[in-house]
């Protein structure tokens, strides 16, 4: 099986090299698909995606904030069989668009997002139809610009939990861990294998 996996906003592929690392010592191949967060060329990045999956085996996405919604946007282009896209793993995804994406722009900071808004990160409403399952990984640490601009929603200092939660979603999992920690984190990587084996996360209670 092949994990493949895409970036959030002013991020590089290899921000995601540590994760992609540790699921390689699982068993799983790895490869990072890296893009313009500013400056998105959709149909680019669908057409890397398509050539970096695995023809020959089952693939699973995971996106780190920004890339989750582009991941989204990739299926609604595609339309992959499960059989060869089975899961999805969305990591501090505003999955149905940010806040912190509305408050800059009100601030009249719309510019540093680029394009960014137009690919997911305006506020927006709809539900998981794909036929990939769906798991969503949000931190509860709110280290960030969020708790400063805007309220004290429980959040990671970026996205808040309810931010990372769709109807359609497969499981749910909150971690003590802030927007860009996430990536780091040595927990996820046993997440991310428990979803792929059994369609769920892997509660703290069940450790």
């Amino acid at each position: 099986m092949k994990i493949v996996f895409l970036h959030g906003l002013y991020m590089h592929g290899v921000a995601l090299l540590p994760l992609s690392q540790r699921l390689n010592r699982l068993g799983y191949q790895t490869d990072v698909v890296s893009y313009n967060s500013v400056s998105i060329d959709a149909e680019s990045v669908f057409k890397e995606i398509d050539t970096t999956l695995d023809p020959f085996t089952t693939n699973v996405l995971v996106g780190h904030s920004l890339g989750g919604l582009m991941i989204k946007q990739y299926l609604a282009s595609r339309n992959p069989e499960p059989s060869r896209v089975s899961h999805v793993v969305a990591i501090g995804s505003p999955i149905q668009g940010a806040s912190i994406a509305e408050k800059l722009t009100e601030m009249g900071l719309g510019a540093l997002l680029g394009n960014s808004p137009e690919h997911g990160l305006e506020k927006h409403q709809d539900e998981w139809t794909f036929p990939q399952k769906l798991g969503c990984i949000a931190g509860v640490l709110p280290i960030g610009i969020r708790p400063i601009l805007l309220d004290n929603e429980q959040c990671d200092g970026t996205v808040t939990v309810e931010e990372t939660k769709i109807v359609g979603m497969a499981d749910h999992l909150k971690l003590n861990s802030n927007h860009t920690s996430l990536l780091y984190s040595h927990y996820i990587p046993n997440q991310i294998d428990h979803f792929i084996q059994y369609n769920c996360f892997k509660q703290p209670d069940d450790r």
